[in-house]
């Protein structure tokens, strides 16, 4: 018989075996780690997230693990369950593991109060039967590192970064807290309006560990903070090194351009730079051309639709919408409902005539905005009077959802 267990940092054999299970699926983490590190990183991973394992007597036959995390919306802050480390070993599938540990899984984020769940699936089609969709997305572009420098950076008319831009380092042997504090308010800064990025408040984010990375640079104009760049030597997938610029933070061009003009400064030694868009759109306006896009998909799941909606900010647009639930794996979820939006602020309450008739599928779609009217129709991820599924799509319409963070 199978059984789902929680792990802790004493089950010694059970998160060895756990560990293994995971290097066999994805390889070392990080790249290159011994059996004995990623063992003894996975065993203490227990401490901060949720870690399930499925079992039958000795033998291990999957797990997962949830994340305690927050995301921002539009505004508010979302406490959010991030799925990872879900594996199944390869004698016990077709069996419902996955099914039993998914079930579990969102059994003890409706216990904890995490309204919303977000992976990185590396399986879709077995996400989406429990309920995640496709909600938003992780954007890179990949650029000759040569293009970032300031003779790259200059426009048609030979305009160059401003020099008003004035740039410091973070310290790394002895990072000020001043500075740690000022990149946390930048990053919150462009986060918090937007949809779908990590808060970064969690147990997972320490601001000291910034000083782990190989480069911080933070800009400032006219004394004022305005924004920063991360970044990091890494492998590329072909053997080659490639400058991985984690943030990109900035709240006008001049000083985004200052900020890329670092990282073009490496062009002597690493030929290819990989940049993490903090807004998609930055890849067609913000940088140079000559790149290539990348995107790729996160999931989103609304565990707790009541609290999801009462916890999400809205745009200025108002109005109701009937909505009719079906969500087996979460039947708490299930049956009429009235959204109300109004002042950004939005409330779902039992009742209506269930004009709208959708699943989880189609609620994590149109909650992030990320499917309009025509998509969620299309692939019938929403169904009924047509006027009042283009409402629901509007209420929920904004910027782009993305987020920096992968997991």
């Amino acid at each position: 018989m199978i059984e789902i267990v929680r792990l802790t940092p004493e089950d010694t054999a059970l998160t060895k075996a756990g560990s293994q299970l995971l290097r066999t699926a994805f390889g070392p983490w990080p790249p290159r780690a011994a059996a004995d590190e990623d063992s003894d990183r996975y065993r203490r991973s227990t401490e901060n997230n949720v870690v399930f394992a499925a079992v039958e007597g000795r033998d291990l036959l999957g797990v997962t693990s949830i994340r305690p995390d927050g995301q921002w919306f539009a505004g508010r802050e979302l406490p959010m369950g991030g799925i990872s480390a879900v594996a199944v070993a390869a004698h016990a599938r077709r069996r419902g593991v996955a099914r039993k540990l998914l079930t579990r899984a969102i059994e003890q984020m409706h216990g904890d109060g995490r309204p919303v769940s977000t992976l990185y699936p590396s399986i879709p089609p077995a996400y989406r039967s429990f309920g995640w969709e496709v909600a938003g997305q992780l954007a890179v572009i990949d650029l000759p590192t040569a293009v970032l420098s300031a003779a790259g950076l200059a426009g048609p008319a030979g305009v160059k970064p401003s020099t008003d831009v004035t740039l410091r380092a973070l310290d790394r042997s002895d990072p000020a807290d001043a500075d740690l504090q000022a990149v946390h308010a930048l990053y919150t800064a462009a986060a918090r309006p937007a949809v779908g990025p990590l808060t970064r408040t969690g147990p997972h984010f320490r601001l000291a560990k910034l000083a782990e990375l190989d480069g911080v640079v933070i800009a400032s104009v006219d004394g004022t903070d305005a924004g920063y760049a991360s970044w990091s030597r890494a492998a590329a997938s072909d053997g080659s090194t490639r400058l991985e610029v984690h943030d990109l933070i900035a709240d006008r061009q001049d000083v985004r351009d200052a900020l890329l003009t670092v990282a073009g400064s490496w062009q002597t030694s690493i030929r290819n730079t990989r940049v993490r868009l903090a807004d998609p759109v930055l890849g067609g306006v913000g940088l140079p051309r000559g790149g290539h896009t990348l995107h790729e998909p996160w999931m989103l799941r609304l565990i707790d639709v009541a609290d999801a909606v009462a916890g999400r900010g809205f745009g200025p647009l108002g109005g109701e919408v009937d909505l009719e639930i079906t969500d087996p794996q979460a039947p708490w979820n299930d049956g009429r409902w009235t959204l109300s939006v109004a002042e950004g602020r939005g409330t779902l309450t039992p009742g209506g005539t269930g004009a709208v008739k959708l699943g989880p599928r189609g609620l994590a779609a149109v909650f992030t905005g990320y499917a309009g009217a025509a998509a969620l129709r299309s692939a019938n991820l929403a169904d009924g009077d047509e006027t009042a599924v283009a409402r629901l799509a509007a209420l929920f319409a904004g910027p782009a959802p993305w987020m920096l963070d992968d997991f």
